[in-house]
């Protein structure tokens, strides 16, 4: 492939299929890019290095011969004692290692390490993303402060929201694999986003102009779900009155975002592979092949690989769709970019429900920052919708936010169904209060208490 040069012949230190299919992905995108990429193994040989990873090297003898990263990129003779990105073999459940040790990072230039995981679970390779070489100008030197923010830290990409290295490492992966056409398998638990990267995908990709088409498969039967898909022939089934284009076809020269891909069915996973495999796909009922381009993309929530050891889902459909396989961390392994999200959904909640944009106090966005959050980024969405339609003032304080659906991880059971009782209460005064127009004695009357001690109640929960 031009652009990019191969230190060993082309993956083939590797049988495993899924290996071998993730580095020829690797190859297939990372050989027209200026940044810096390279594969290496457990002994440090260069499985592969695009031509931009080769900047800085002047004698072509060494590319030709150096099969040690520590002597290709480091120009050392000796492996680097610590480095860092050996952590991707040591520990399995590692799933990005980043290096900033001696300030400007490893010798080697390293700044990420992914792992790239075999079908038995072993870590066979790791990915490694090299920092960005400035271009040398003759010019004075400019002295930047040392609280002058990294150059790359991105808080958003698309509709992706976040300042902490997890989430730097999912952007730079993300821009990674846009450009390529092979499949993407997005795992991570419900409520983390993955519809949202999917979408990000697609918008970083030359596919951009083109569909991008959502699939449930989790909420449709078999039978359904292949019609949906595949279309079907007028008279194939019971209400088929017409022929009907699939959502395949719909998203031709697109992307389709198969959701919950753990939940269909081994027969429909057969007729998925081979859509997969072949490029083309038949109507419920038909038996004329119709050709498609479209990407696939795939999400789930469950772990995949634990699914094809029970036999429980297919083992080559899995290699199929894991071609590029993404993990995205849950809002636990994030807690730093919670302040950015409130801020974010405090926003676009007050302008959905037409309100003056609402201030969220030092103590309330604390406790938020410590709540557990089981429910990941779309809890606390709906967590902080519902603060900004319960509640008035221009201050969202800590009377206002109590347990609406996390719990702080201090709190014990008794505190959380105080909270829970409290903020019930506080809505149904609010409700009277609405419903009466404002009128005290009718809310008192209608909530079946003293005018004292709905009186005392608005106190208590500084309702104006």
């Amino acid at each position: 492939m031009a652009g990019s040069r191969s230190i060993v012949p082309p993956i083939s230190p590797f049988s495993d299929p899924i290996v071998v299919a993730r580095l020829e992905a690797i190859r297939q995108l990372a050989g027209g890019l200026s940044g810096r990429v390279a594969v290496m193994d457990r002994e440090h040989n260069v499985v592969y290095a695009n031509e931009s990873a080769w900047s800085g090297r002047s004698d072509g003898e060494s590319r030709a011969h150096s099969a040690k990263c520590y002597e290709a990129f480091a120009h050392q003779g000796d492996p680097c004692g610590t480095c860092p990105a050996i952590k991707v073999f040591e520990s399995p459940e590692v799933q990005s290692v980043s290096c900033s040790s001696g300030g400007d990072g490893a010798a080697c230039g390293m700044h990420q390490a992914f792992p790239i995981v075999a079908s038995d679970g072993r870590v066979a390779a790791m990915l490694v993303l090299f920092k960005v070489q400035p271009k040398r100008e003759h010019r004075p030197e400019v002295v930047v402060p040392q609280d002058h923010p990294p150059a790359m830290l991105r808080e958003r990409l698309g509709d992706l929201i976040g300042r902490s290295s997890a989430m730097q490492q999912l952007f730079d992966m993300l821009a990674l694999v846009a450009e390529s056409q092979a499949t993407v398998l997005i795992q991570g638990e419900s409520g983390t986003g993955k519809e949202l990267v999917a979408k990000t995908i697609h918008r970083l990709s030359t596919r951009r102009d083109q569909p991008f088409v959502v699939v449930d498969c989790g909420s449709l039967p078999e039978t359904l779900l292949e019609s949906e898909l595949f279309g079907h022939m007028k008279g194939s089934f019971t209400g088929a009155a017409s022929n009907k284009r699939g959502l395949f076809e719909e998203a031709d020269g697109g992307t389709i975002f198969l959701d919950e891909i753990a939940d269909t069915t081994a027969t429909f996973q057969a007729k998925l592979l081979r859509v997969l495999q072949e490029g083309e796909i038949k109507r419920v009922g038909g038996n004329q092949p119709i050709r498609i381009d479209v990407r696939v993309v795939s999400a789930t929530n469950k772990d995949l690989s634990e699914l094809v050891k029970v036999k429980a889902f297919r083992q080559d459909l899995y290699y199929r769709l894991a071609v590029l396989p993404i993990y995205l961390p849950s809002l636990r392994e994030r807690p730093d970019d919670i302040p950015l999200l409130v801020e974010h959904f405090v926003v676009a909640s007050c302008k959905r429900h037409h309100q003056p944009v609402r201030h969220v106090s030092e103590d309330v966005m604390q406790a938020l920052s410590e709540a557990a959050w089981p429910g990941n980024v779309r809890e606390l969405q709906h967590y902080i919708e519902r603060a900004v339609v319960t509640t008035t003032g221009p201050t969202l304080a800590c009377t206002d936010l109590v347990a609406l659906g996390s719990t702080p991880k201090d709190q014990d059971l008794r505190t959380v169904t105080r909270n829970v009782v409290t903020q019930a209460e506080r809505t149904r005064i609010l409700y009277a209060l609405k419903k009466t127009g404002g009128n005290r004695l009718q809310a008192a009357k209608l909530l079946k208490v003293s005018r004292a001690s709905l009186y005392n109640k608005l106190r208590t929960y500084h309702i104006q």
